[in-house]
Protein backbone atom coordinates (compact mmCIF):
# COMPACT_ATOMS: atom_id res chain seq x y z
CA UNK A 1 0.00 0.00 0.00
CA UNK A 2 1.30 3.54 -0.62
CA UNK A 3 0.08 7.10 0.39
CA UNK A 4 1.23 10.55 -0.84
CA UNK A 5 2.01 13.51 1.13
CA UNK A 6 2.99 17.07 -0.09
CA UNK A 7 6.74 18.25 -0.43
CA UNK A 8 8.79 21.23 -1.40
CA UNK A 9 9.80 21.10 -4.91
CA UNK A 10 13.57 21.40 -4.08
CA UNK A 11 13.14 17.55 -2.63
CA UNK A 12 10.93 16.27 -5.55
CA UNK A 13 14.40 16.87 -7.86
CA UNK A 14 16.01 14.10 -5.10
CA UNK A 15 13.18 11.86 -5.13
CA UNK A 16 13.18 8.84 -7.72
CA UNK A 17 9.98 7.01 -9.15
CA UNK A 18 7.48 9.70 -8.35
CA UNK A 19 4.55 9.00 -10.31
CA UNK A 20 2.49 12.14 -10.52
CA UNK A 21 2.41 15.06 -12.57
CA UNK A 22 4.86 17.39 -10.97
CA UNK A 23 2.81 20.24 -10.44
CA UNK A 24 0.98 18.64 -7.79
CA UNK A 25 3.80 18.04 -5.63
CA UNK A 26 2.85 14.79 -4.06
CA UNK A 27 5.45 12.24 -3.12
CA UNK A 28 4.92 8.63 -2.92
CA UNK A 29 5.83 6.90 0.66
CA UNK A 30 5.99 3.75 1.64
CA UNK A 31 4.34 2.03 4.94
CA UNK A 32 7.32 2.68 6.76
CA UNK A 33 8.17 6.25 5.11
CA UNK A 34 4.12 6.46 7.26
CA UNK A 35 5.52 5.44 10.47
CA UNK A 36 8.26 7.46 10.97
CA UNK A 37 6.50 10.48 10.00
CA UNK A 38 4.92 12.75 13.07
CA UNK A 39 2.36 15.34 12.45
CA UNK A 40 -0.27 16.82 13.91
CA UNK A 41 -4.46 16.62 13.32
CA UNK A 42 -7.16 18.36 13.64
CA UNK A 43 -9.48 15.04 14.00
CA UNK A 44 -8.05 12.10 15.77
CA UNK A 45 -9.64 8.99 16.61
CA UNK A 46 -8.42 6.56 18.96
CA UNK A 47 -10.15 3.63 21.16
CA UNK A 48 -9.29 2.31 24.50
CA UNK A 49 -10.78 -0.60 27.11
CA UNK A 50 -12.23 -0.11 30.33
CA UNK A 51 -15.06 -2.34 32.41
CA UNK A 52 -15.77 -4.89 29.54
CA UNK A 53 -16.60 -1.49 27.12
CA UNK A 54 -14.70 -0.21 24.11
CA UNK A 55 -14.56 3.56 24.00
CA UNK A 56 -13.77 5.55 20.83
CA UNK A 57 -13.01 9.09 20.85
CA UNK A 58 -13.15 11.16 18.09
CA UNK A 59 -11.37 14.65 19.11
CA UNK A 60 -10.29 17.96 17.93
CA UNK A 61 -7.00 19.24 18.56
CA UNK A 62 -8.76 23.21 19.45
CA UNK A 63 -10.11 25.27 21.36
CA UNK A 64 -13.70 26.22 21.38
CA UNK A 65 -14.89 29.70 22.71
CA UNK A 66 -18.28 29.95 23.73
CA UNK A 67 -20.51 32.65 24.88
CA UNK A 68 -24.59 31.06 24.40
CA UNK A 69 -27.47 31.84 25.93
CA UNK A 70 -29.96 29.17 26.80
CA UNK A 71 -33.41 29.48 27.61
CA UNK A 72 -34.52 26.27 28.75
CA UNK A 73 -32.03 22.89 28.73
CA UNK A 74 -34.30 20.22 29.64
CA UNK A 75 -32.40 16.28 28.39
CA UNK A 76 -34.12 13.28 29.07
CA UNK A 77 -37.77 13.69 30.27
CA UNK A 78 -40.22 11.09 31.25
CA UNK A 79 -39.08 8.21 29.80
CA UNK A 80 -37.60 4.93 32.37
CA UNK A 81 -36.16 7.15 34.81
CA UNK A 82 -39.37 8.43 35.66
CA UNK A 83 -40.52 4.75 36.65
CA UNK A 84 -37.45 3.57 37.70
CA UNK A 85 -36.62 6.44 40.20
CA UNK A 86 -39.97 7.77 40.97
CA UNK A 87 -39.09 10.80 40.45
CA UNK A 88 -41.08 12.99 37.98
CA UNK A 89 -39.58 15.84 35.58
CA UNK A 90 -36.35 15.35 33.41
CA UNK A 91 -32.81 13.61 34.10
CA UNK A 92 -31.19 17.66 33.53
CA UNK A 93 -33.45 20.27 33.83
CA UNK A 94 -31.88 23.98 33.94
CA UNK A 95 -33.97 27.41 32.50
CA UNK A 96 -31.87 30.72 31.40
CA UNK A 97 -28.36 29.11 31.12
CA UNK A 98 -25.51 31.13 30.19
CA UNK A 99 -22.36 29.87 29.55
CA UNK A 100 -20.19 32.88 29.68
CA UNK A 101 -20.48 36.63 30.93
CA UNK A 102 -20.17 40.19 30.43
CA UNK A 103 -17.63 41.80 32.84
CA UNK A 104 -16.38 45.17 33.86
CA UNK A 105 -13.23 46.73 32.96
CA UNK A 106 -11.26 44.70 35.19
CA UNK A 107 -12.82 41.54 33.72
CA UNK A 108 -14.84 40.34 37.04
CA UNK A 109 -18.37 39.17 35.66
CA UNK A 110 -21.12 41.13 36.30
CA UNK A 111 -23.90 39.43 38.61
CA UNK A 112 -27.89 40.44 37.88
CA UNK A 113 -29.83 42.30 40.83
CA UNK A 114 -31.34 40.35 43.37
CA UNK A 115 -34.65 39.70 43.39
CA UNK A 116 -34.78 37.98 46.74
CA UNK A 117 -34.92 39.73 50.02
CA UNK A 118 -31.30 39.26 52.18
CA UNK A 119 -29.59 37.61 48.42
CA UNK A 120 -26.06 39.01 48.35
CA UNK A 121 -25.12 40.76 45.32
CA UNK A 122 -22.09 39.38 44.11
CA UNK A 123 -18.80 40.62 43.44
CA UNK A 124 -19.92 43.09 41.26
CA UNK A 125 -23.90 44.19 41.24
CA UNK A 126 -23.62 47.17 38.53
CA UNK A 127 -25.64 46.09 35.97
CA UNK A 128 -25.58 50.42 34.44
CA UNK A 129 -24.29 50.12 30.56
CA UNK A 130 -21.24 52.07 31.20
CA UNK A 131 -20.28 49.19 33.15
CA UNK A 132 -19.93 46.54 30.96
CA UNK A 133 -17.13 46.19 29.00
CA UNK A 134 -16.49 42.91 27.94
CA UNK A 135 -17.60 39.41 27.28
CA UNK A 136 -15.90 36.50 29.23
CA UNK A 137 -16.28 33.13 26.99
CA UNK A 138 -16.68 29.24 28.74
CA UNK A 139 -13.53 27.48 26.68
CA UNK A 140 -13.54 24.19 25.47
CA UNK A 141 -9.88 22.71 24.91
CA UNK A 142 -10.30 19.99 22.80
CA UNK A 143 -13.26 18.82 22.64
CA UNK A 144 -14.72 15.20 21.47
CA UNK A 145 -17.40 12.46 20.81
CA UNK A 146 -16.66 9.71 22.66
CA UNK A 147 -19.06 6.51 22.07
CA UNK A 148 -19.17 3.33 24.80
CA UNK A 149 -19.61 0.37 22.87
CA UNK A 150 -20.12 -3.15 24.23
CA UNK A 151 -18.22 -6.42 22.09
CA UNK A 152 -17.24 -3.95 19.44
CA UNK A 153 -15.13 -6.86 18.16
CA UNK A 154 -18.33 -8.91 17.79
CA UNK A 155 -20.40 -7.81 15.09
CA UNK A 156 -23.63 -10.11 15.42
CA UNK A 157 -24.06 -8.43 18.97
CA UNK A 158 -22.15 -5.29 18.76
CA UNK A 159 -24.34 -2.29 20.32
CA UNK A 160 -23.80 1.00 21.49
CA UNK A 161 -24.35 1.62 25.04
CA UNK A 162 -23.43 5.45 25.75
CA UNK A 163 -22.37 8.52 24.14
CA UNK A 164 -20.33 11.68 25.35
CA UNK A 165 -20.10 14.99 24.45
CA UNK A 166 -16.94 16.51 26.07
CA UNK A 167 -13.89 18.09 26.34
CA UNK A 168 -10.20 17.46 27.95
CA UNK A 169 -10.74 20.81 29.48
CA UNK A 170 -13.55 23.37 30.26
CA UNK A 171 -12.93 27.12 32.11
CA UNK A 172 -15.14 29.64 32.19
CA UNK A 173 -18.06 31.37 34.20
CA UNK A 174 -21.35 29.24 34.30
CA UNK A 175 -24.85 30.42 35.55
CA UNK A 176 -28.58 29.34 35.24
CA UNK A 177 -31.74 30.88 36.70
CA UNK A 178 -32.93 27.77 37.76
CA UNK A 179 -31.46 24.56 38.37
CA UNK A 180 -34.35 22.38 38.99
CA UNK A 181 -33.02 19.29 38.68
CA UNK A 182 -29.25 17.64 38.03
CA UNK A 183 -28.29 13.79 36.78
CA UNK A 184 -24.75 12.89 36.84
CA UNK A 185 -20.97 13.59 38.83
CA UNK A 186 -20.91 17.22 40.77
CA UNK A 187 -18.37 18.30 42.88
CA UNK A 188 -16.63 21.26 44.00
CA UNK A 189 -15.40 22.96 47.32
CA UNK A 190 -17.14 25.39 49.89
CA UNK A 191 -15.63 28.39 51.63
CA UNK A 192 -18.41 29.20 54.28
CA UNK A 193 -17.53 32.11 56.51
CA UNK A 194 -19.79 32.31 59.41
CA UNK A 195 -19.43 35.99 60.09
CA UNK A 196 -18.91 37.41 64.11
CA UNK A 197 -21.01 40.10 65.35
CA UNK A 198 -21.16 42.29 68.55
CA UNK A 199 -24.53 43.12 71.04
CA UNK A 200 -26.44 39.98 69.62
CA UNK A 201 -29.61 38.95 71.58
CA UNK A 202 -29.85 35.23 72.70
CA UNK A 203 -33.64 34.82 72.37
CA UNK A 204 -35.49 36.39 69.80
CA UNK A 205 -37.37 39.62 69.24
CA UNK A 206 -40.85 40.89 70.53
CA UNK A 207 -43.48 40.44 68.79
CA UNK A 208 -41.75 37.67 67.23
CA UNK A 209 -43.36 33.97 68.03
CA UNK A 210 -41.11 32.32 70.39
CA UNK A 211 -41.95 29.03 71.28
CA UNK A 212 -41.91 30.52 74.68
CA UNK A 213 -43.58 34.01 74.69
CA UNK A 214 -42.25 34.79 78.01
CA UNK A 215 -38.71 33.84 76.37
CA UNK A 216 -38.34 36.92 74.37
CA UNK A 217 -35.24 39.12 74.74
CA UNK A 218 -35.72 42.03 77.26
CA UNK A 219 -33.37 44.12 74.46
CA UNK A 220 -35.48 45.32 71.19
CA UNK A 221 -32.27 47.46 70.04
CA UNK A 222 -29.95 44.61 69.94
CA UNK A 223 -28.01 44.24 66.45
CA UNK A 224 -29.39 40.62 65.82
CA UNK A 225 -31.16 37.82 67.29
CA UNK A 226 -30.06 34.04 67.48
CA UNK A 227 -33.54 32.97 68.51
CA UNK A 228 -32.73 30.29 70.78
CA UNK A 229 -35.32 29.26 73.22
CA UNK A 230 -34.62 30.70 77.16
CA UNK A 231 -33.73 29.27 79.30
CA UNK A 232 -31.86 29.88 82.68
CA UNK A 233 -28.41 30.02 82.54
CA UNK A 234 -27.25 30.67 86.31
CA UNK A 235 -29.25 30.27 89.61
CA UNK A 236 -27.69 31.31 93.17
CA UNK A 237 -30.58 30.94 95.29
CA UNK A 238 -31.26 34.37 97.47
CA UNK A 239 -27.80 36.36 95.02
CA UNK A 240 -28.34 35.57 91.70
CA UNK A 241 -30.47 34.69 88.54
CA UNK A 242 -29.86 35.05 84.61
CA UNK A 243 -31.41 33.82 81.97
CA UNK A 244 -30.69 33.46 78.34
CA UNK A 245 -33.23 36.44 77.10
CA UNK A 246 -31.41 38.77 79.38
CA UNK A 247 -27.63 38.97 77.49
CA UNK A 248 -26.98 39.72 74.46
CA UNK A 249 -23.07 38.59 73.04
CA UNK A 250 -20.18 39.51 71.28
CA UNK A 251 -18.42 36.63 69.18
CA UNK A 252 -16.11 36.01 66.54
CA UNK A 253 -16.01 35.02 63.03
CA UNK A 254 -16.13 31.19 62.39
CA UNK A 255 -14.69 29.95 58.61
CA UNK A 256 -14.72 26.58 57.18
CA UNK A 257 -12.96 26.18 53.82
CA UNK A 258 -12.48 23.56 51.46
CA UNK A 259 -15.42 21.80 52.37
CA UNK A 260 -16.75 19.08 49.86
CA UNK A 261 -19.72 19.70 48.05
CA UNK A 262 -20.66 16.66 45.87
CA UNK A 263 -24.21 16.15 43.67
CA UNK A 264 -23.88 12.57 42.74
CA UNK A 265 -27.07 10.18 41.33
CA UNK A 266 -30.20 10.66 39.26
CA UNK A 267 -32.67 13.51 39.58
CA UNK A 268 -30.94 15.14 41.95
CA UNK A 269 -32.54 18.13 43.39
CA UNK A 270 -30.08 19.15 46.65
CA UNK A 271 -25.92 19.29 46.74
CA UNK A 272 -24.47 18.02 50.19
CA UNK A 273 -22.08 20.35 52.07
CA UNK A 274 -19.39 18.09 54.14
CA UNK A 275 -17.36 18.65 56.76
CA UNK A 276 -18.74 21.50 58.19
CA UNK A 277 -18.43 19.85 61.98
CA UNK A 278 -21.25 22.14 63.70
CA UNK A 279 -20.26 21.31 67.44
CA UNK A 280 -16.72 22.39 66.77
CA UNK A 281 -18.31 25.62 65.01
CA UNK A 282 -20.21 26.09 68.11
CA UNK A 283 -17.09 25.67 70.41
CA UNK A 284 -15.38 28.29 68.38
CA UNK A 285 -18.16 30.88 68.88
CA UNK A 286 -18.30 30.03 72.69
CA UNK A 287 -14.41 30.09 73.04
CA UNK A 288 -14.34 34.13 72.03
CA UNK A 289 -17.80 34.78 73.36
CA UNK A 290 -18.52 37.85 75.63
CA UNK A 291 -21.17 38.78 77.74
CA UNK A 292 -21.83 42.76 75.83
CA UNK A 293 -25.32 43.40 77.75
CA UNK A 294 -27.17 41.65 80.52
CA UNK A 295 -29.74 41.77 83.13
CA UNK A 296 -28.56 39.70 85.93
CA UNK A 297 -31.01 39.50 88.55
CA UNK A 298 -29.86 40.12 92.11
CA UNK A 299 -31.13 40.23 95.34
CA UNK A 300 -34.69 42.03 95.09
CA UNK A 301 -34.82 41.17 91.09
CA UNK A 302 -33.09 44.18 90.67
CA UNK A 303 -30.84 44.13 86.99
CA UNK A 304 -27.44 44.47 88.45
CA UNK A 305 -26.61 46.43 85.58
CA UNK A 306 -22.40 46.71 84.95
CA UNK A 307 -22.02 44.81 88.38
CA UNK A 308 -24.63 42.35 86.09
CA UNK A 309 -22.43 42.28 83.13
CA UNK A 310 -19.13 41.97 84.99
CA UNK A 311 -20.40 38.69 87.02
CA UNK A 312 -21.53 36.86 83.95
CA UNK A 313 -18.01 37.59 82.00
CA UNK A 314 -16.69 36.16 85.09
CA UNK A 315 -18.54 33.10 85.21
CA UNK A 316 -18.59 32.51 81.94
CA UNK A 317 -15.47 30.45 81.61
CA UNK A 318 -17.14 27.96 84.02
CA UNK A 319 -20.54 28.32 81.91
CA UNK A 320 -19.61 28.05 78.75
CA UNK A 321 -19.52 23.76 78.55
CA UNK A 322 -22.81 23.96 79.89
CA UNK A 323 -24.51 27.12 77.31
CA UNK A 324 -22.29 25.23 74.59
CA UNK A 325 -24.13 22.18 74.84
CA UNK A 326 -27.51 24.11 75.24
CA UNK A 327 -26.71 25.77 72.14
CA UNK A 328 -25.31 22.25 70.17
CA UNK A 329 -28.82 20.42 71.63
CA UNK A 330 -30.99 23.05 69.97
CA UNK A 331 -29.31 22.94 66.79
CA UNK A 332 -29.38 19.45 66.28
CA UNK A 333 -32.87 19.64 67.14
CA UNK A 334 -33.47 22.22 64.32
CA UNK A 335 -32.13 19.65 62.01
CA UNK A 336 -33.61 16.48 63.11
CA UNK A 337 -30.14 15.18 64.55
CA UNK A 338 -28.61 14.54 68.58
CA UNK A 339 -25.82 16.66 69.49
CA UNK A 340 -23.11 13.30 69.25
CA UNK A 341 -23.67 13.17 65.81
CA UNK A 342 -23.37 17.25 65.07
CA UNK A 343 -20.21 17.07 63.91
CA UNK A 344 -20.78 14.37 61.27
CA UNK A 345 -24.16 16.12 59.68
CA UNK A 346 -24.04 16.24 56.06
CA UNK A 347 -26.04 19.95 55.35
CA UNK A 348 -28.53 19.71 52.34
CA UNK A 349 -28.35 22.58 49.89
CA UNK A 350 -30.78 23.12 47.33
CA UNK A 351 -29.95 23.20 43.96
CA UNK A 352 -32.15 25.89 42.65
CA UNK A 353 -30.22 28.50 45.48
CA UNK A 354 -27.01 28.01 43.39
CA UNK A 355 -26.88 30.23 40.25
CA UNK A 356 -23.67 30.95 39.17
CA UNK A 357 -20.27 29.05 39.51
CA UNK A 358 -16.80 29.29 37.82
CA UNK A 359 -16.28 26.39 36.28
CA UNK A 360 -12.28 24.42 35.80
CA UNK A 361 -12.72 21.01 35.12
CA UNK A 362 -10.48 18.41 33.26
CA UNK A 363 -13.16 15.84 33.09
CA UNK A 364 -16.61 17.93 31.71
CA UNK A 365 -18.95 16.17 29.84
CA UNK A 366 -22.60 15.07 28.58
CA UNK A 367 -23.57 11.95 28.18
CA UNK A 368 -26.45 9.96 27.16
CA UNK A 369 -25.94 6.37 28.19
CA UNK A 370 -27.96 2.85 28.20
CA UNK A 371 -26.96 1.72 31.44
CA UNK A 372 -24.87 3.22 34.19
CA UNK A 373 -21.40 3.75 32.71
CA UNK A 374 -17.58 5.24 33.95
CA UNK A 375 -16.42 6.93 31.14
CA UNK A 376 -12.64 7.02 30.65
CA UNK A 377 -10.77 9.78 33.40
CA UNK A 378 -14.44 10.06 35.92
CA UNK A 379 -14.05 8.81 39.59
CA UNK A 380 -17.57 7.31 39.32
CA UNK A 381 -20.12 5.79 36.95
CA UNK A 382 -22.96 8.44 35.65
CA UNK A 383 -26.25 6.65 35.70
CA UNK A 384 -29.01 5.83 32.83
CA UNK A 385 -30.15 7.96 30.61
CA UNK A 386 -28.33 11.69 30.51
CA UNK A 387 -26.09 13.05 32.80
CA UNK A 388 -23.32 15.65 33.41
CA UNK A 389 -19.73 15.26 35.02
CA UNK A 390 -18.09 18.35 36.25
CA UNK A 391 -15.79 16.91 38.73
CA UNK A 392 -13.66 19.60 41.39
CA UNK A 393 -15.43 22.03 38.89
CA UNK A 394 -16.50 25.07 41.03
CA UNK A 395 -16.38 26.83 44.35
CA UNK A 396 -19.24 28.29 46.32
CA UNK A 397 -18.14 31.20 48.74
CA UNK A 398 -20.64 31.39 51.20
CA UNK A 399 -20.95 34.10 53.72
CA UNK A 400 -23.45 34.84 56.03
CA UNK A 401 -23.48 36.02 59.79
CA UNK A 402 -23.72 33.58 62.58
CA UNK A 403 -27.09 35.12 63.71
CA UNK A 404 -29.03 34.33 60.41
CA UNK A 405 -27.01 30.99 59.70
CA UNK A 406 -28.16 29.86 63.89
CA UNK A 407 -31.83 31.27 63.10
CA UNK A 408 -32.30 29.11 60.24
CA UNK A 409 -31.10 26.05 62.23
CA UNK A 410 -33.03 26.68 65.17
CA UNK A 411 -36.02 28.63 64.62
CA UNK A 412 -37.10 27.11 61.14
CA UNK A 413 -37.03 24.65 58.97
CA UNK A 414 -34.75 26.74 56.40
CA UNK A 415 -31.53 24.31 57.00
CA UNK A 416 -33.07 20.90 56.65
CA UNK A 417 -34.97 21.88 53.98
CA UNK A 418 -31.76 23.28 52.06
CA UNK A 419 -31.94 25.97 52.08
CA UNK A 420 -29.69 27.55 55.20
CA UNK A 421 -28.75 30.39 53.37
CA UNK A 422 -29.22 32.26 49.69
CA UNK A 423 -26.50 32.75 46.94
CA UNK A 424 -25.53 35.72 44.21
CA UNK A 425 -28.08 35.83 41.11
CA UNK A 426 -27.07 34.34 37.85
CA UNK A 427 -24.23 36.32 35.77
CA UNK A 428 -25.14 38.63 33.48
CA UNK A 429 -24.22 37.28 29.73
CA UNK A 430 -26.47 40.23 28.11
CA UNK A 431 -25.26 43.63 26.67
CA UNK A 432 -28.10 46.78 27.64
CA UNK A 433 -30.94 46.58 30.04
CA UNK A 434 -31.73 43.12 28.90
CA UNK A 435 -31.74 40.68 32.02
CA UNK A 436 -31.93 37.74 29.69
CA UNK A 437 -30.99 37.33 25.93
Amino acid sequence: MTSFAYAHSADLENTSDVNVAANTHLVQMTDDELSATQGQALYSLNRQEQDGLSFYTLGMEAEVQLNANMKSLQLGCGGTNSSATGKAGCDIDISDVSFGCVTNASGTCITLPTTLTNQPKGADSNNAASNQSNLKDFVLTNPFFQFAVKNADTAATREVVGVRIGADKAVGPLSFGNLTSFSGYLTGVANLSMLGETDVAVTCKAPDVCSDAAGRSRYTDASAYLGLDNAQILGIPLIAYVDYRDLTVDYQTVKRNNLIVSVIGNRVTQAQIQGIGLGGVVDEIMNGLVVDRSCVRLIGFICGGSLGTALANGLMPVLKGGVGNYIKDQLAGGLGTTRAALNDYIMPYNLKNVHQIDVNSNTFGIALSKQGIKYPGYAQAVPTGWSMYLQDAFTLNIEDKVSSLVHNIASTSNARDGNITLLEPAYRNCYGSLTFC
